[in-house]
């Protein structure tokens, strides 16, 4: 009896012990699914994240917060933490590119606004280090896009466009590069913008029209942009730009000049000189030259010899208002032939001259031997007294001469002597 009542003790004992250990088997198993659960890894990733953030541990830090992020793209502390881990390390714009990675995947308000703070912080940086350029422009506009009603943006994307519109090199994103690359298509694009804001919202208006138009006192354009700068100063107008119309005045005589010289240079272009000869005595022609003499041309400045190119302008910001001249600098702007009118008094006699200097193309890195031809309507007797004392009237004729300048000097070569309508001593 008490050997069976031992062995039921002894298949009681063993059914407890299996119980036990199915038990501590249940309890490892869900201990397990628990440390292997998705957000308990994140969790563990987002703990080893701050805990190297405290130790300044950069780059362990971000290893971590991707590994987070790896698990769950959802998750809007990894993002924040991540962003975090950017900006201690000074990576602003990384740190922006985070923050709206996380936004388009989450739609949490809350990584909108940190994107957005985190954007305008680094304009705002800009602004105060004087280093503002279009790229921050294109970031204000940016967080617009993003967040139509945000309240910060107004103020520093105005700080940013007057800024960035009172640089020099600013004057120049319209002019092409000589190595033929542009910022134009650049800097158009975010007129446009400004643009449509300004269109949309008045507050925008003058820092759209700031970027229009610079407030520079020299404004470069290469007139390859010409039709498309002229339609956004035309815009720009429309919202009430108080310079554009001084602007579009130039830009009207700028086309009248260059079509009326456009023969000329077909004419210099294929060697035709004698063309100029009945050129230089047009009433038109001569009317351009007194206009410079007389300081009466309207928007188009020059002093002396005054270039015409087909490269390149700069609007001029006078005490009389906007004015004009064609680029000759070769720094700027490689002619591919200039026209020069001579718009200073020069009389023999009482007779003006009347004069044009033709530039070929040239490599500015080659400039010597430098050529040039000129062609003058002038006074040959500058005496005005004939060898048998008979009283004469001016004699005019036309001289065509080939200018060489080399490194050591100038030389001048006579190719043509024409005569002019008073060629023969006459007497009174």
């Amino acid at each position: 009896m008490w050997k069976k009542r031992g062995k039921k003790l002894a298949q009681k004992r063993k059914k407890i012990g299996i119980a036990a250990a199915a038990v501590i088997v249940a309890a490892a198993g869900s201990t397990l699914i628990y440390h292997n659960l998705p957000q308990t890894k994140v969790e563990k990733q987002l703990t080893l994240a701050a805990k190297y953030m405290t130790e300044m541990n950069y780059l362990e830090a971000q290893e971590a917060y991707t590994e987070a992020l790896s698990i769950d793209e959802g998750s809007v502390r990894a993002y924040r933490g991540l962003a975090d881990d950017y900006a201690a390390q000074g990576q602003l714009d990384e740190a922006a590119e985070i923050l709206h990675q996380g936004y388009e995947t989450t739609q949490s308000e809350i990584l909108l606004q940190n994107y957005c703070a985190t954007v305008l912080n680094s304009v705002v940086e800009h602004v105060n280090e004087k280093t503002a350029g279009l790229d921050d422009i294109r970031s204000c506009l940016t967080v617009l896009e993003s967040d139509p009603d945000n309240e910060s943006v107004r103020s520093v994307l105005e700080n940013c466009v007057q800024q960035v519109t009172v640089q020099e090199d600013t004057a120049s994103l319209m002019l092409d590069e000589l190595d033929g690359t542009s910022d134009f298509d650049e800097y158009a694009d975010v007129a446009e913008k400004l643009l449509g804001l300004a269109e949309k919202d008045n507050s925008y208006q003058e820092a759209a029209c700031s970027f229009i138009i610079p407030k520079a006192q020299k404004i470069y354009l290469s007139l390859s942009h010409r039709d498309s700068w002229k339609e956004l100063v035309e815009r720009a107008q429309a919202l009430g730009d108080a310079e554009a119309d001084g602007i579009l005045a130039c830009l009207s005589k700028q086309q009248e000049i260059s079509d009326y010289f456009a023969p000329m240079f077909e004419a210099f272009e294929q060697e035709d000189y004698k063309t100029a000869r009945n050129f230089i005595v047009t009433d038109q022609y001569k009317a351009i030259r007194d206009a410079f003499i007389n300081r009466t041309m309207e928007y188009w400045t020059g002093n002396t010899y005054v270039p015409v190119t087909k490269e390149a302008i700069v609007f001029l910001l006078t005490d009389d208002g906007w004015k004009f001249s064609f680029v000759e600098d070769d720094s700027l702007a490689q002619p591919s032939g200039t026209i020069r009118v001579l718009g200073q008094k020069m009389e023999d006699l009482g007779v003006q001259r009347s004069s044009i200097e033709y530039v070929p193309a040239y490599d500015p890195a080659a400039y010597y031997p430098h050529t040039e031809y000129e062609i003058v309507y002038w006074n040959t007797m500058v005496s005005g007294i004939a060898t048998d004392n008979t009283n004469v009237v001016s004699r005019m004729n036309y001289r065509f001469a080939k200018k060489t300048y080399t490194a050591e000097g100038s030389s001048a070569e006579m190719i043509y002597d024409w005569g002019g309508e008073n060629e023969k001593r006459q007497k009174e």
